[in-house]
């Protein structure tokens, strides 16, 4: 397939939302991947994404979301297009039935404030935050790299300056807090997308700087909470995490004014990353108490959800197809 081809179909990819369904007895199958690092083939990225996508394709969920770091290097030189057109090999090799909406990860960010790798999917639009609607589930997707001082950091001082998530008055801000408001009286669900995490346990760099969106008011997670964003689904840590549900810093009982966060940052990145420094894991300084449920930086892997009315089922699936996780909510 020629680059204009794989264009082609990513641009079709990322075209408009999926309509809303019946909210009562509403199905809905989604799955979740993050930090594919197609370009690398050191660490065998593309295979991995390839064999998830195999996984994918038998087992046709209705969306693919990517929590970003697609790719590792998308600038315009030979280096970069080898990189980006991989990715979108692979991704042209995904079932026509299932759609994909993509986040901005760090890596996307590496030229160009995300300009050339907003270019392959128009939904990310010109600031790379976004929403949509499928059954009785609403989804938005922010660009939470770059939100000074985080942006300063190794990895992300090609990121936007101060995208603003993590900033009240913002325009991604305000954004995100009308969008939540607007919600249909027919949402049951709430998901949010984003890169950086905000509750991983990797030690490493990218952790500075991200407790001051987890509590108080004004804080990013402090607004999902308060706004009953059930699961909020993030990479750029490369292993799997699992919180249980979340309030302004606190593990507490479900409710609906919790959160959910899951890392997944297990696409196709290394996992062994931070061995040779003697970075350990699970890292759980500044976790609540008990808020750690699950976690792991062993194998590869994606998640797949299951909706069906007021019931979620989740399954944290490796690349062997073998369920490492598993857990259900009931609203």
């Amino acid at each position: 397939m020629d680059r204009s081809t794989v264009l082609l179909f990513a641009l079709a990819l990322g075209c408009a939302p999926l309509p809303a369904g019946d909210a009562s007895g509403a199905t809905l199958r989604f799955a979740v991947v993050s930090d594919t690092h197609t370009g690398n083939t050191e660490h065998n990225g593309r295979k991995v994404f390839r064999r998830i996508i195999e996984i994918l394709n038998d087992r046709k969920p209705d969306l693919l979301v990517h929590c970003g770091d697609w790719i590792i290097s998308p600038t315009p030189d030979q280096a970069g297009l080898a990189t980006a057109d991989t990715f979108l090999h692979y991704l042209s090799l995904l079932d026509s039935s299932i759609a994909f909406y993509p986040a901005l990860g760090n890596h996307e960010g590496d030229y160009d404030g995300f300009a050339y790798a907003r270019s392959f999917f128009p939904v990310l639009g010109d600031s790379g935050w976004y929403s949509f609607d499928h059954g009785n589930a609403h989804f938005f997707v922010v660009e939470n790299n770059s939100d000074a001082p985080d942006s300063s950091l190794p990895g992300y001082r090609s990121c936007t300056p101060n995208g603003g998530i993590n900033t009240p008055g913002s325009r991604q801000r305000t954004w995100l807090a009308n969008d939540l408001a607007a919600r249909s009286d027919e949402t049951v669900w709430t998901f949010g997308i984003g890169h950086r995490a905000y509750y991983g346990a990797e030690q490493y760099a990218g952790r500075k700087n991200i407790e001051s969106a987890r509590r108080g008011e004004g804080s990013f997670c402090r607004l999902i909470e308060d706004a009953g964003v059930d699961l909020f689904f993030n990479g750029d840590q490369h292993c799997y995490t699992r919180t249980t549900p979340i309030r302004d810093g606190q593990a507490v009982p479900e409710s609906d004014s919790a959160t959910v966060y899951l890392t997944l940052g297990g696409g196709g990145g290394r996992t062994d990353r931070g061995k040779k420094a003697g970075l350990g894991f699970p890292v759980l300084g500044g976790f609540p108490e008990g808020a750690y449920v699950a976690g792991t930086k062993t194998a590869n892997f994606f998640l797949l959800c299951e909706v069906e009315g007021r019931s979620l089922r989740a399954e944290v699936v490796d690349t062997s197809g073998a369920v490492m996780d598993s857990f259900r909510i009931r609203k």
